[in-house]
């Protein structure tokens, strides 16, 4: 009878392991967009390219709760060159500060790079460019077809040339109120596209002809190729196309000032599962490509999701000497606390020592019989105290009082023979009953027994 429970118990350890086993490999296929992850969905692979893309410029990574209001002079003007600021995520939101701090550090000639699947109202409605038909947070088994986003991305370099995986989607992209979006590809037409472009900018709408002007054609490895359109205006200018995701533009730029915002609707193309798809290397190159040659430092800062509200509070922490301070002080809190938490002992009271009630006995008793008369019985008990102390503390044989007796107390207690033999006298007067026990006699005998008392070394 005990093996049935025994398999029934080792049958659902066995479950619980598979279903353990089944949520790892979900959650290895969740979105996270971090440059420290390998797994699909992870950026490490972009990150770690960066070094190969501009391999003179610095790298930084900036962490996720950095505010652009908070944005040093070093990152702004650079001493030489431009640098890049690369956003990646799935919902980019900002205060209007922040906002205003990132049109300043774009006007300031340098370049912003936004990847993101949702962008800030406040953004979309400036550029007048809103995003599209994003669903690639959305679980696989939910949506219709994986190989939805097989070949859907291309560049405006060479759109006949598509790129894509068998996986979540990318098929965002941006379109405007005021202009329809033209679904039968990407033509120079007037009005029909999502986006127009100058002709004047180095990349159009899409080719349509043979003799329409045509990007420079570069190769993946041959570096960065500049692109012209630094003039120093202080709103946004028309957006030019770059890359589409089928026959729609997900991949724009805008000029402001002597810099250029650059948005791109699928973030998951920075992720690890794309990349190491065959020939998707080739796209990221072509997105770097598009950028200025002379790009001397790379800020990164991954958000995920990223919220738009900050406070006074975010300024402690661009100090390092005071966000150290302010962790001291929490850890010094969190100390307090669990020593604190330990129970202290109570105070130890003072308790006052025990008095002598056999005493207390006696001197009421004593006082008893002084008040009816009877001294001669009040004598007798006194001397019979007496005779039970020094029994106690000389182990002396009290039962004979004689000349030995009076020698070995002498011996043990110290005192003085006089005061030994004077009251080893009353004590035979009063045992004989020759004394003559009045007031006076008693009080002599009491202060000569307390006298020996006293004396008596401790």
């Amino acid at each position: 009878m005990m093996k049935r429970p025994l398999t029934i118990l080792i049958l659902l350890f066995l479950c619980c392991t598979g279903c353990d086993k089944e949520r790892e490999g979900f959650f290895k296929w969740n979105i996270t967009l971090d440059h420290t992850d390998k797994r699909p969905y992870g950026t490490y692979l972009a990150y770690e390219s960066l070094k190969y893309y501009f391999p003179g410029a610095s790298n930084r990574e900036l962490s996720r709760g950095f505010r652009y209001n908070y944005m040093d002079n070093k990152m702004r003007f650079p001493n030489v060159g431009h640098n890049l600021l690369v956003l990646e995520g799935v919902d980019f939101y900002l205060s209007d500060k922040e906002w205003a701090a990132l049109k300043d550090f774009i006007k300031s000639g340098n370049e912003v790079v936004l990847f993101s699947a949702q962008i800030d109202p406040k953004i979309s409605d400036e550029l007048n460019c809103y995003e599209q038909e994003y669903a690639g947070e959305n679980a696989f088994d939910q949506f219709a077809v994986l190989d939805s986003s097989r070949s859907v991305l291309s560049l405006a370099s060479d759109v006949l040339r598509k790129y894509g995986y068998r996986g979540r989607s990318l098929k965002g992209y941006f379109a405007s109120r005021e202009i329809k979006t033209d679904t039968s590809g990407p033509t120079n037409s007037d009005s029909s596209s999502a986006l127009e472009a100058p002709d004047t900018d180095a990349y159009s709408n899409g080719p349509t002809d043979s003799t329409a002007s045509a990007p420079p054609a570069v190769a993946p490895g041959q570096g960065i190729v500049t692109i012209p359109g630094y003039t120093n205006t202080s709103v946004f200018n028309t957006p030019v196309a770059l890359g589409y995701a089928g026959e729609k533009p997900d991949f724009v730029r805008y000029s402001l000032g002597y810099g250029h915002l650059t948005l791109h609707a699928a973030p998951l193309a920075l992720s690890n599962y794309f990349l190491l798809q065959d020939g998707n290397k080739d796209y990221l190159t072509g997105i770097w490509q598009t950028l200025p040659e002379n790009i001397t430092g790379v800020y990164w800062n991954e958000y995920l999701y990223r919220h738009g509200t900050s406070s006074g509070f975010d300024v402690l922490w661009r100090f390092s000497a005071t966000k150290l301070a302010i962790w001291l002080a929490i850890f010094a809190l969190l100390m307090y606390i669990v020593f604190e938490m330990k129970r202290k002992q109570r105070i130890i009271p003072i308790i006052p020592p025990m008095k002598n009630d056999s005493v207390s006995f006696v001197e009421t008793v004593g006082r008893l019989y002084y008040n009816k008369g009877n001294h001669t019985n009040l004598a007798e008990k006194m001397v019979q105290q007496y005779l039970e102390w020094v029994r106690n503390h000389y182990f002396l044989n009290t039962n004979l009082i004689d000349e030995h007796f009076i020698k070995q107390l002498i011996i043990k207690s110290g005192q003085p023979e006089t005061t030994v033999r004077a009251l080893t006298d009353m004590i035979m007067e009063i045992k004989t009953g020759a004394a003559k026990t009045d007031d006076a006699y008693l009080y002599q005998l009491y202060n000569t027994i307390q006298t020996f008392y006293k004396n008596h070394p401790r």
